[in-house]
């Protein structure tokens, strides 16, 4: 099933407009036509089956026949991580986050982040076709340029905790509640500064590790999220 991408929906008409990249890829590149069947989300959990009723130059315009609605999952799960230099990377772990099923993602500067501007729009692309090819069907909030001053201090992210490489005595899987939300943070390839953890401790986080192995940032952001999945599965 491939699902396309909007918010350009009429529920009084029901009707849903695709333009942009998801209209040339349903007209251009799957060639569909009048009458095709397509399958369209608004990224708030909904699957609308359609037909489509119009195609122009920019714009396809399909009937809603049915909709599906996808149940949220029972947690979400943010996790703040450091940009790594090269972008491909942090393209990759943004990526298998949202498959796996992430809420929320910060991107976070540091003392020791190496990488402070990254292309928004395409970090923005990556997580809509994650989703879609996933069908996790709603789309994750990604956050770019986050102090982490600002991180730290927000209390409206569920239970919190810092992953670095100080050998924290507690596993995250033994700690994170079932069900709940959380947030991780994962820090830069020189880890956090002391100061850093315990700023973050003083305001409420918990210190965790991922395991016994050394991980990169994206790996360590990916096991993240297929920890906390595991223990909700």
């Amino acid at each position: 099933m491939i699902i396309h991408y909007t918010q350009e929906i009429n529920l009084d008409r029901q009707s849903i407009s695709l333009s942009g990249d998801e209209a040339q890829h349903c007209a251009k590149v799957l060639r569909k036509r009048i009458g095709d069947e397509i399958f369209i989300t608004d990224g708030d959990g909904s699957l609308y089956t359609c037909k489509v009723s119009e195609i122009s130059k920019s714009e396809c315009t399909a009937d809603i026949i049915s909709t599906e609605m996808y149940a949220k999952r029972p947690y979400n799960l943010t996790i703040a991580i450091c940009p790594t230099k090269k972008q491909s990377r942090i393209e990759w772990f943004i990526e298998k986050a949202v498959e796996i099923g992430v809420r929320r993602i910060i991107l976070t500067q540091t003392k020791r982040t190496e990488k402070s501007r990254l292309k928004e729009d395409r970090l923005q692309k990556i997580v809509i076709s994650a989703m879609k090819q996933s069908k996790n069907l709603y789309l994750p909030e990604i956050l770019t340029d986050y102090k982490w001053n600002d991180l730290i201090g927000r209390k409206d992210l569920g239970h919190k905790y810092i992953a670095h490489c100080e050998d924290p005595d507690t596993h995250l899987a033994k700690i994170c509640p079932v069900g709940q939300d959380c947030v991780v943070a994962v820090g830069p390839e020189g880890d956090f500064t002391l100061d850093e953890i315990e700023a973050a401790l003083v305001l409420g986080w918990k210190e965790v590790n991922l395991g016994s192995s050394r991980l990169r940032t994206e790996t360590a952001g990916v096991v993240v999220a297929s920890v906390i999945a595991q223990i909700n599965a």
